[in-house]
This record gives structure tokens, sequence and C-alpha cells, in this order.
């Protein structure tokens, strides 16, 4: 079943708007893994091409950005990138889909990176027109590092307690549970396209508020989808930021990190 359409029609109507623009806005850390990837490959990135995609309000330019040789940025929602545009006004920043990087040449970077687990908003559909795109636009030799929602790691309900924040305070209190029901009622309202494959799931969890399934993957079927499209995993690391191998057990990290090389 092609969920494409779905997908992205749910993940437009969360991403597109002003206010997510403005709550991705206050992001402005590195994660662990990410600090880990620059310690372990930054002399081999620096002074080289960058793609950075999903950059949302600008999260990574201020740290990828300076490393860079040349740098772009983008995202495919117009509100991040508005957002981003005005913090980074000497930047070059577009709207663009992952999905279609027709707009740049073959082997035009040497790093490509989608973080945060941007690219589990694509359907699976999705994602391996993706992951074709971004093969192209690397050199041979070129890194492509990104995170993706570890499947191992055991689902989250959108019931669950945990999701309603408790305050003494009444007027907060009544938009903590109004926002936990509405959290309930978009997961109903999506549930469609769910689905639990061999390969990969679709599943909803409190990253988006439970609107729109998130592409969850196991470490080896992650390394099995990298290397039928052409890419070689060189390190992979765990939530904490630590090394990990595909073989080993992980079901607590929320998401893995993958760097991995397209081959010659």
């Amino acid at each position: 079943m092609d969920t494409f359409g779905n997908i992205e029609s749910l993940n437009k109507s969360f991403y597109y708007s002003k206010e997510v623009a403005k709550w991705f806005a206050k992001k402005e850390y590195l994660l662990p893994e990410e600090q880990s990837f620059l310690r372990d490959f930054g002399g081999e990135i620096v002074g080289k091409s960058f793609l950075d995609i999903g950059i949302g309000a600008g999260r990574t330019i201020r740290h990828l950005q300076p490393l860079s040789g040349s740098y772009i940025g983008v995202d495919f929602s117009p509100d991040m990138v508005r957002e981003a545009c005005a913090r980074f006004s000497d930047v070059r920043l577009e709207v663009r889909d992952a999905t279609d990087l027709s707009a740049y040449g073959d082997g035009q970077f040497e790093l490509v990176i989608f973080s945060f687990n941007g690219i589990d908003s694509l359907s699976h559909e999705g994602r391996l027109r993706a992951l074709r795109e971004i093969h192209r636009v690397l050199k041979p030799g070129g890194l492509y590092v990104f995170s993706s929602h570890n499947r191992d790691r055991p689902r989250v309900s959108p019931y669950a307690l945990e999701n309603l924040s408790l305050t003494k305070h009444p007027v907060r209190m009544l938009k903590n549970l109004l926002h936990y029901w509405q959290c309930i009622r978009d997961w109903k309202g999506s549930l469609h396209c769910a689905v639990e494959e061999e390969e990969y799931a679709l599943r909803h969890d409190s990253g988006n508020f439970f609107k729109v399934p998130i592409y969850y993957i196991s470490k080896r079927n992650q390394v099995r989808q990298l290397e039928r499209v052409g890419f070689r995993v060189e390190t992979i690391y765990e939530g904490k930021g630590l090394q990990t191998t595909a073989s080993d057990a992980d079901p607590v990290s929320s998401w893995i990190f993958y760097v991995c090389r397209k081959t010659a």
C-alpha cells in the first residue's frame, strides 16, 4: 500500500505552521550522537560541501555552516525556512522536498545531513525516493549521516499518563488536559496510516503529538536498506552518543544515528 500521499498531507498539516516553526526555533542544541559524529569525523568534513536536509528553524545551521566550504540548508516547510532565514540571513536556505533534489547536480555534495529523524516523516515509498536522491547528489566516497527511530524500543501509547503534564495551576492543568485529549483524537484520526511490515513500521509517538505515524526501523534492517541503495554503514551511534553495532540489542534508545558512505 502506498501511504505516501496520506503521510505527506498529514505532515504538511503539522509542519506547515508558524506556531510549530516558532517551537522548533527554540531548539539550538546538538544531540549527543551529533556531537559524537563531529568529534569522530570532524577532521574529514571540514571545508567540504554540505547539504543539510530538514533544517527546521535552523537548529543545526549554527553548528554545521561554519565547518563547511559551501553550505545549503533545506526544509520542505516554507514556515520553517522563513523562520530560519530570519535568524540566518547570510546563509543559503531553500524550500526543498527530500524526495526531489533535482535542483542539485549529481555528486554535488561531499556531506549530506538529515538530522533529528527528519527522514522518518516520510512514508516507506517516500523514504526510498529520498535515499536514492541523496545517493545521487553525493560524490562517490561522500558521507550521508542521519538518525531514525528505533523499532526495538517499546511502543508509546497515547493514553499513557506520562503524556499528561501535571500542575497545581488550574488553568494550565485544563490546557494540559485538552492537549492530552487532542493527542488521543489525532491518533485515532490517523490510525489508518499506521502499519507493521517486516522491514519497518509506521507508529505514532509523542514527538509530533501523535498526529502522524512516524517511520520505525531496526538497526539490522536499516543497514540492509542503505546497502540496497548503495551506501556502506561505517559507524552507528545509540541515543547517548556511544558507538554501537547493528547486532547489539537496544530497547532503550528512542532513535539511532547512522554514518554511511556512498560506495564508489
